[in-house]
């Protein structure tokens, strides 16, 4: 009778076990579309941006004089931004050009969002108390994504497009939090007819070499 007793209980004690169980397994949540690390980058992002830029490193120099050149032919007022006395320091200049394409190659290949924002919060500090405004760091950021991918035709790719415009709408963001911070006092937009020849000629903003 004992032995009955035993065998009795273990039958039950087994379902119990196996009624814990969850058959078949639930499948986790379908993400769809691309996945994107913290700073909203994909994958094939990250890598063609990284890519594109290996081959940037080598002609850095030459590229970053190309856009900032352009770049202050098209915004005619910043070129006083490197005025030393009455002649354009151009050592610091080209200096400031190659600074910044180094700069960009260390936006990409930084991860933590923390530091991605320490890093384009100095940056935009700096040039602010040079009396530059964000839109403009903005703006040549659009300048050299746009050199960029007409040095790399042959080997860009729709890819490689996206991942710069995210980098340049980075710059935006953080254009557009310091336009809400400023909304109680006055706030011209970019316009090139607000640096005129005549304006710049009568206020030549310094530069703190």
């Amino acid at each position: 009778m004992a032995t009955d007793g035993r065998t009795s209980k273990a039958p039950s004690a087994i379902s119990v076990h196996f009624s814990k169980l969850v058959y078949p397994k639930p499948l986790p949540t379908l993400q769809l579309g691309p996945v994107k690390d913290e700073l909203g980058f994909t994958l094939s992002e990250r890598l063609a941006l990284r890519q594109a830029w290996n081959l940037i490193r080598s002609r850095e120099r030459r590229i970053g004089q190309d856009v900032f050149l352009a770049f202050l032919n098209e915004w005619y007022w910043s070129i006083y931004k490197f005025k030393k006395g009455k002649e354009i320091n151009l050592a610091h200049l080209h200096g400031h050009a190659l600074t910044f394409i180094r700069f960009m190659g260390s936006l990409i290949d930084e991860q933590d969002p923390i530091m991605f924002q320490l890093m384009l919060n100095d940056n935009n500090q700096t040039h602010s108390r040079c009396k530059v405004r964000v839109e403009y760091i903005g703006l040549l950021a659009q300048a050299l994504t746009d050199y960029v991918l007409k040095e790399l035709d042959k080997v860009s790719s729709p890819t490689l497009e996206r991942g710069l415009q995210r980098l340049v709408e980075k710059f935006r963001s953080y254009q557009e939090i310091e336009v809400d911070k400023s909304k109680t006092g006055y706030n011209r937009g970019v316009s090139k007819s607000n640096f005129s020849l005549e304006r710049t000629t009568n206020r030549v903003p310094s530069y703190e070499v």
